[in-house]
């Protein structure tokens, strides 16, 4: 799990300017500070629906998720079996069972990676 962490906040460093420019066009934090809420509504009824739309794409474009992927019923199943069993493992491991730390590691560096990116042993 701390590698899958670790290699998820390992920003491309162009998405890390794409996400710091889009930073900057939001309006300055300390309005909240100074009770200038409405300014900050004010902008997001004017600019938010645009702001929103490019950080999906800088999303989409630097880390390939946010697509509309449309699942037919045999993949929504697998996806569901999927993600019940990482559920049970890691409520296992979150649990009194025991198992080496080797295995434990193993374990939570691999648990998100995709299958491609899983070394062999």
């Amino acid at each position: 799990m701390v590698l899958a962490c670790d290699r998820a906040l390992n920003l491309d460093p162009r998405l890390d300017k794409a996400l710091q420019e889009l930073k900057q066009q939001l309006p300055n934090p300390d309005f909240n500070l100074h009770g200038n809420e409405w300014q900050f509504k004010q902008w997001w009824q004017t600019h938010g629906i645009s702001w929103t739309e490019k950080l999906s794409a800088a999303i989409i474009k630097y880390r390939q998720i946010g697509y509309p992927w449309q699942f037919n019923s045999q993949q929504n199943k697998l996806l569901k079996h999927y993600y019940d069993a990482n559920r049970l493992l890691v409520d296992c491991l979150n649990s009194d069972c025991y198992v080496s730390r080797e295995v434990r590691q193993e374990i939570e560096d691999t648990l998100l990676l995709p299958i491609a990116e899983i070394p062999n042993q």
